[in-house]
């Protein structure tokens, strides 16, 4: 039986960053690093597909590398035939409404992590999250319940599938 979480693609390094400055120990300690491994593994693949998706819009080398403008701006080149009239250095209107939107598609694309070989990992990593002595604001707090649901989630519907 798999047991998964779920979080959107763009957020999944600042769940990682911060799940790395709480204070855990024990089995709470090696589940956040295994969830921290597993959502830099989802990462890469977030940043893959979006290098994909820029390699539609954009000129890429023979070896997939977006192109860049030689005034050191960073700014990728459009496909000539995808570029603005005017300002060949720029996508044009339709071009740059569709990357957007498959940019945010992609963004809001939820990234399933199984964890069930871990699962007395996640468990610690739960029950720590149950009484967290330290308090939390901002981001923190917002990456708390995130997780904390997840996990919550998860476990629930876990137990439910196993009565």
């Amino acid at each position: 039986m798999k047991t998964t979480i779920s979080f959107k693609n763009r957020e999944l390094a600042g769940i990682a960053n911060t799940l790395g400055q709480f204070k855990l120990k024990g089995k709470a300690s090696l589940g956040r690093s295994t969830l921290i491994r597993k959502l830099a593994n989802k990462q890469e693949e977030y940043v893959s597909d979006r290098v994909g998706i820029q390699q539609k819009y954009f000129e890429a080398d023979k070896d997939g590398n977006l192109k860049t403008l030689d005034d050191g701006s960073e700014k990728l080149i459009p496909k000539p035939e995808l570029a603005d009239e005017k300002d060949p250095s720029k996508l044009g209107k339709d071009s740059e409404s569709n990357l957007n939107s498959d940019m945010n598609e992609l963004s809001d694309d939820l990234a399933n992590i199984d964890f069930s070989e871990y699962s007395a990992r996640f468990k610690g990593l739960k029950a720590s999250l149950d009484d967290y002595p330290y308090e939390l604001d901002k981001e923190d707090a917002i990456v708390y319940e995130r997780v904390y649901d997840q996990l919550e989630q998860a476990f629930a519907k876990d137990s439910k599938e196993e009565q």
